[in-house]
């Protein structure tokens, strides 16, 4: 286990060394299929765009693949972004977990109504049409707080009659790391998560290249109610650029910050600020609501734009799970978890099982909890061969010692 886990924290470091010799040309607003910038998720967009290191959101899809592996059930979402001169950004995704890691896909449309096609004679000959899209394939995996993620994009553009095919990939990493926090708060496991992606490195668009991005995020939640992010990214990946900051802020560098707050996880209330970017601040909200048994969100942004009005986005995402938890559920969870670990520090491994399912019961969705139950069961198993060694190692020694006194016996009557 010390070995794995040196060769994890190995990979993690060594992906943050090498990403700084990676190349690509082009910034913000100069490189080929532009809409790749936008960002994608009313939440993140909310923080400020600042998300490369957040969890448990099929957002993450789109700023750190990695991100994936944290999702805890299968989540189908609809987005739509109103953006400037009637343009607009659309986008379906969905996410599925299984016990080899979390798939996800996603189609996104940035699209403009259809305008007049004139001629050189001033005469009005038809309408163009003109959308671009993307299609995403994502798969992440997670090794025990350690995440990795890649995904794969099928970029296609249309203007008039002309179309255009590129392709391109991404790949990020995840870690989550258990810091300080205030003792009067309860907060995660881990409530420290530091992420890398690399975004949109693939074929060129006519000649141009795509708008590559190199992210470094980090997410801290100091409660379970408060969340704090910072994003560092550079559009310009070149090691010249990463090292001279002062080029970097002039040219392509930028630094988003974000902040959530919610009450019960029901209500949310975000804001964000974009350092070097055409817009500024953000703003959004956020709401939990159940159904029945269909739980989904509602979430909202709106974004400062610059010289133009703000835009504004929005999103429903439908968590497709059998049972909702409710809040009574999740602390009742918390309670028994934490009687769990209790009575597994005390090595009384059946006491802790049965807390781990109760646990289970209340909150299925509960983080590693399917991993810790499976911890004890293995650890169950390898305590009762270990008994049944032992129980053969005696019957073995008292059947030696039989024999002898059986020997000692015949020889006493000779």
């Amino acid at each position: 286990m010390k070995y794995r886990s040196g060769v994890i924290h190995g990979v993690f470091f060594l992906c943050i060394l090498s990403a700084t010799g990676l190349y690509a040309a082009g910034s913000v607003g100069t490189s080929g299929a532009g809409f790749l910038e936008f960002g994608i998720g009313s939440r993140p967009i909310g923080m400020g765009e600042a998300f490369t290191a957040e969890i448990e959101d099929i957002n993450t899809i789109y700023f750190n693949p990695a991100g994936l592996a944290t999702m805890r059930y299968p989540i189908l979402q609809l987005y739509h972004h109103e953006l400037l001169l009637d343009s607009r950004l659309e986008n379906i995704a969905f996410s599925y977990i299984t016990k080899y890691g979390c798939l996800g896909i996603s189609n996104t449309i940035f699209w403009t109504p259809s305008f007049d096609k004139i001629d050189i004679n001033g005469l009005k000959v038809g309408e163009v049409e003109f959308y671009n899209g993307c299609f995403t394939a994502a798969y992440a995996y997670d090794f025990s707080y350690f995440y990795l993620g890649a995904s794969m994009k099928y970029i296609y553009q249309r203007i008039d009659t002309k179309l255009v095919h590129s392709f391109a990939m991404d790949a990020g990493l995840l870690k989550g790391f258990k810091i300080w926090s205030p003792p009067i708060f309860e907060s995660p496991l881990r409530n420290f998560h530091v992420g890398l992606s690399v975004l949109n490195i693939g074929t060129n668009v006519l000649k141009s290249p795509l708008p590559r991005q190199l992210r470094l995020g980090f997410s801290y939640k100091p409660s379970n109610w408060m969340g704090i992010n910072i994003d560092l990214i550079e559009n310009c990946i070149n090691a010249s650029d990463l090292i001279d900051f002062s080029r970097g802020f002039n040219q392509s560098f930028r630094l988003n910050l974000g902040l959530e707050l919610n009450y019960l996880e029901l209500l949310y209330l975000r804001g964000g600020w974009r350092f070097n970017d055409v817009g500024t601040y953000t703003v959004g909200m956020g709401f939990n609501y159940v159904i029945k048994n269909v739980a989904f969100t509602i979430d909202a942004s709106l974004s400062d734009a610059g010289n133009f009005k703000p835009t504004y986005s929005f999103n429903v995402a439908f968590k497709l799970i059998p049972k909702v938890p409710t809040i009574e559920d999740k602390k009742t969870a918390r309670d028994f978890y934490n009687e769990g670990l209790k009575h597994f520090s005390d090595d009384n491994l059946d006491s802790a099982l049965e807390k781990f399912k109760k646990t289970r019961e209340y909150d299925p969705y509960m983080r590693s909890i399917d991993k810790k139950i499976q911890e004890v069961e293995e650890l169950q198993q390898i305590k009762k061969e270990n008994i049944q060694e032992e129980e053969k190692e005696e019957l073995k020694k008292r059947t030696i010692e039989k024999r002898k006194d059986f020997r000692k016996g015949g020889e006493d009557e000779k």
